[in-house]
């Protein structure tokens, strides 16, 4: 295995790289949770060539790594990441097209949800406002398909720009002419809840075309009213009180009751365990009340798949991704 230094410079030295390369970079920055250790390799690529690049000599180096977009559904270990991470944020562009009866829109996967949104709601195009205040980019939200009141992201999209990392070799010029494609959406058959065509599978998603009705300007006022209803919403059930990841656990729409539920009537909700917390107010968030450690994140989540397992038999499926 070369030295972290052989492999940054491998990587640099590259003509066709474009992007940043950092060292031993903090993951509590680069987490809504705010828990973790640094991350050997931290590697921003601004385009889908140096994606390529980057994980194939990766790869050649026998590196693990992981992509992170915004970094709002995962918790990162306390002695940080032995590796790399691969961080989409460069891959942020929006493009635009009108036709006849639609507006397509491109975000780059690395597009921060609440820019999306802005960019939607100030033009007049609807869709998207229920995700108004929804942390994360659109890249992770279409790998989570993220569901905010009763919407799905993934009903939005028409297709994606992807990376399949199986057809990344350690070559990483014959690399470059196989491995991007593109993904047609079939919402009723390849999305359900909170699952993507993607969801366990080996990729890098670059960029999110979605397909809105014909845009009203008119309407962009309604629009960004809309939008701060939801934020509200969202601020008065404490969403952005403390760091957290969001909702913890899938609910299962089988069983009847939402895990958060499931959870409150184990009696676990306010429980603490050193800095994490199951919060008082919904037993579905864990927050990092300041000084928590992602162990502490970890026992808190055991214990309440212990518990609701004693009490319903019911086997909480975790939402969050711990490194």
């Amino acid at each position: 295995m070369s030295s972290i230094f052989e492999i940054v410079e491998n990587i640099n030295k590259c003509q066709f790289f474009s992007g940043s390369i950092r060292q031993n970079e903090p993951l509590s920055q680069r987490t809504t949770m705010k828990v973790g250790g640094n991350a050997d390799l931290f590697i921003c690529p601004s385009d889908s060539n140096s994606v390529v690049i980057a994980t194939s000599i990766l790869k050649k180096n026998r590196i693990p790594f992981f992509v992170l977009g915004g970094g709002s559904n995962v918790v990162a270990p306390d002695n940080g990441f032995r590796g790399a991470i691969i961080s989409t944020e460069n891959l942020n562009g929006i493009s635009h097209e009108t036709t006849d009866n639609a507006e397509k829109i491109t975000f780059g996967s690395g597009t921060p949800t609440k820019d999306a949104v802005e960019y939607t709601c100030s033009r007049g195009i609807s869709g998207l406002e229920c995700f108004a205040g929804l942390p994360g980019t659109c890249g992770g939200a279409a790998f989570m398909n993220a569901r905010c009141y009763n919407a799905d992201f993934g009903n939005l999209i028409e297709s994606i720009s992807y990376i399949d990392l199986d057809s990344v070799t350690e070559n990483y010029e014959e690399s470059l002419e196989k491995s991007v494609r593109t993904y047609s959406s079939n919402f009723e058959t390849d999305w359900s809840y909170k699952k993507s065509p993607f969801t366990g599978k080996n990729t890098v998603i670059l960029s999110v075309k979605m397909k809105f009705s014909l845009a009203d300007p008119s309407k962009a006022g309604n629009l960004e009213n809309e939008c701060r209803k939801y934020i509200d919403d969202r601020e008065s059930k404490g969403h952005f009180k403390f760091p957290s990841a969001g909702s913890v656990f899938k609910n299962n729409r089988d069983f009847g009751q939402p895990s958060g539920k499931l959870i409150d009537d184990a009696g676990l909700k306010g429980t603490e365990f050193g800095g994490a917390q199951i919060a008082p107010w919904h037993g579905n968030f864990i927050i990092n009340k300041g000084n928590a450690r992602a162990s502490d994140i970890e026992e808190l989540v055991r214990l309440a798949k212990s518990r609701v397992w004693e009490k319903t038999g019911f086997n909480l499926e975790c939402e969050i991704i711990f490194l």
